[in-house]
């Protein structure tokens, strides 16, 4: 696969590598410490392992989505979604 990325389109995708891929990262490990029905410390070891398997692939996607755009459209969703969703649940909200 031949690709011909702009200037723009490559800082574009770097930067949701980095920005919006540590965002879902961060949003998957908040959703497990709330929300996994285990002891806190086990869910926050949880989250915290298990996310960075989400954080390789939210890498991925963004160099393999079709643009920039696109990338940080999903993987900020993603992060939006598992935050907002964390936060719901946590006992301090309700």
């Amino acid at each position: 696969m031949k690709y011909d990325w702009t200037r723009t389109e490559a800082w574009g995708k770097t930067a949701a590598v980095f920005v919006a891929g540590l965002a879902c990262y961060l949003a998957f490990s908040a959703f497990c410490g709330v929300c996994l029905p285990i002891g806190q410390n086990a869910a926050i070891t949880v989250g915290v392992l298990g996310g960075f398997p989400v954080w390789v692939g939210a890498m991925c996607y963004a160099m393999l989505a079709r643009s920039a755009r696109r990338a940080w459209g999903v993987l900020l969703g993603i992060a939006l979604i598992l935050g907002g969703s964390a936060v719901l649940m946590s006992p301090a909200f309700s």
